[in-house]
């Protein structure tokens, strides 16, 4: 063997005991680094699993996994942990105490209350029973500064029932409104003058027949004519919308489509002022839906309220008297 021979086999063996050196000493930074470390019993999804997803399909895309142990048991987390890794062959059974830890008690009869990513870790808030899932509030439909009002109007004051959450309706009140006590104060000349001032209203004479003559005061006579009672009818709210019919609400639909739903309870999205006048009207009167046209804006009007002679012609003949009495009187 050569003297070049010999240098080169020295050298190699030199640079395998330095790699080997190197490897040893990595080796041992690396068990002493790992002796810092603890790893607990997760669970992982292994692929994407969709809102509502039942137990038992979700477990096929779940498997037991590792993670750090203070990624895992801290104050507050709901992630899965069946227990630490095993170390020197002995193992710290206290790691996972007060974690869920049971997956089969989880899934069993449960959906997921979300979607799940592919590599997130399995808690126990990501599995909820069906009830769970589809459980919502309608107040979740009120915007600020809204209240929800209900009441059950009669079968034929709601558009023959056809009206459904989201839609638009104005509100009628009707009352019959008696005005005995105005009619009395009219009829006593004494009470008017004493309540509005000045003398006794003069009074016209009416010849009944020869040789009987009475005198009549033109303010009860007028006021003899009126009924004791007032039917009244008047818009009292415009473009108020509709949260539920009943059971179907804004945020989940029935699909009833055109079939009338009758003697349902309607709730209604209003402001606190307008509440207050809904069940006052509910109290004290009669109420009933308008329908609105759906997809055409509305055009709000002044409501002056309808009387029952106004479909008639007993306020044109009222209107007569009064024009004749004032006629009368200037004389």
């Amino acid at each position: 063997m050569g003297k070049r021979s010999i240098v080169l086999f020295i050298a190699l063996a030199l640079a395998v005991v330095s790699a080997f050196a190197v490897w040893q000493y990595l080796s041992s930074v690396e068990d002493n680094a790992r002796k810092d470390i603890q790893e607990v019993q997760v669970y992982r999804a292994t692929a994407f699993i969709e809102t509502g997803t039942d137990g038992v399909t979700a477990r096929a895309f779940i498997s037991e996994s590792r993670a750090l142990v203070e990624a895992v048991a801290f104050d507050g987390s709901r992630i899965l942990c069946t227990g630490p890794s095993v170390k020197d062959g002995s193992e710290d059974l206290t790691v996972c105490d007060g974690l869920p830890g049971d997956l089969n008690t989880l899934l069993d009869s449960k959906v997921t209350a979300g979607p799940i990513s592919q590599g997130q870790l399995i808690t126990a808030d990501m599995f909820v029973s069906p009830a769970e899932l589809n459980s919502v509030s309608l107040s979740e439909a009120i915007p600020a500064n809204k209240v929800a009002i209900s009441f059950r109007p009669e079968d034929e004051a709601v558009s023959g029932g056809f009206i459904r959450p989201g839609d638009r309706v104005n509100i009628l009140a009707s009352a019959d409104l008696q005005v005995n006590q105005f009619l009395s104060f009219l009829k006593d000349p004494t009470l008017r003058a004493l309540v509005l001032g000045g003398t006794e209203p003069a009074t016209t004479t009416t010849t009944l027949f020869p040789g009987n003559v009475e005198e009549v005061d033109p303010l009860t006579a007028l006021a003899e004519t009126f009924p004791s009672s007032i039917k009244f009818t008047q818009t009292i709210l415009q473009d108020i919308e509709v949260l539920a019919v009943g059971p179907d609400n804004s945020l989940q639909r029935l699909g009833t489509g055109l079939t009338p739903q009758t003697g349902s309870i309607i709730v209604l999205n209003v402001t606190p002022e307008q509440a207050e006048k809904i069940e006052y009207a509910r109290n004290y009167t009669t109420v009933a839906l308008s329908l609105l046209p759906k997809d055409f804006p509305y055009t709000p009007f002044e409501a002056r309220g309808v009387i029952v002679e106004d479909l008639f012609t007993l306020l044109d003949r009222i209107q007569e008297q009064v024009e004749q009495l004032g006629e009368a009187l200037g004389g």
